[in-house]
């Protein structure tokens, strides 16, 4: 399994920024206010591999420490690939519910196209699908997916929203297509947890 998406996914899963991995592994920050070390971000950007015995160490370290997991960007950056569908409908349900309170959530400035491509695709599909609960945002949503379609600026990447997903033929979502996704969600499943916040 790739290390450097494990490390990513603790850090998503705990709320760690890269300063935090560094304090935590003994690292030197880059200086007295540094945000990161260069180690750290090397493993992040898969120049270097991260060494098992220090996630091993991270993994201790956090045991015990209640997770603050960052829902949003797991789902649209998915370093490991959601088991099913369900858990993926588990870190999108407390987005739609962010949403429905009046809070946009915040796309990473350093995303990746797929990245951006993913929060484009769910912004917009809770935009036009997500029904009476999100029209009060329905606005907003388009008009924050537009501001990430700008920002797409290298070639988009040509895979499924959740990640490791198998995709036969062409997709028939046109949303998804729009996106560059080869496949979207489930739109049945979708609408049920729009509507009742639960599938």
């Amino acid at each position: 399994m790739d290390t450097a998406s494990q490390l990513e996914d603790l850090m998503l899963r705990y709320g760690l920024r890269r300063r935090d991995v560094a304090q935590l592994l003994g690292k030197p920050l880059n200086s007295a206010s540094g945000y990161s070390n260069s180690t750290i971000d090397r493993w992040l950007s898969g120049a270097n591999p991260v060494p098992d015995i220090a996630l091993e160490l991270l993994e201790l370290k956090l045991v015990g420490r209640e997770g603050r997991p960052d829902p949003w960007k797991r789902l649209i950056k998915q370093p490991l690939a959601y088991r099913d569908q369900r858990e993926l409908e588990a870190d999108l349900a407390p987005v739609m519910d962010q949403i429905e309170s009046g809070q946009l959530p915040r796309t990473p400035r350093t995303s990746r196209p797929l990245a951006l491509q993913r929060a484009g695709y769910l912004l917009e599909l809770i935009a036009h699908l997500g029904g009476p609960r999100f029209r009060p945002q329905r606005d907003r949503l388009i008009a924050e997916a537009a501001r990430l379609r700008e920002r797409i600026t290298d070639r988009t990447e040509a895979e499924p929203l959740r990640a490791g997903e198998r995709v036969g033929d062409e997709t028939m979502d046109d949303l998804a297509r729009k996106w560059g996704l080869t496949r979207g969600a489930d739109i049945r499943r979708f609408r049920q947890l729009a509507l009742t916040g639960r599938v």
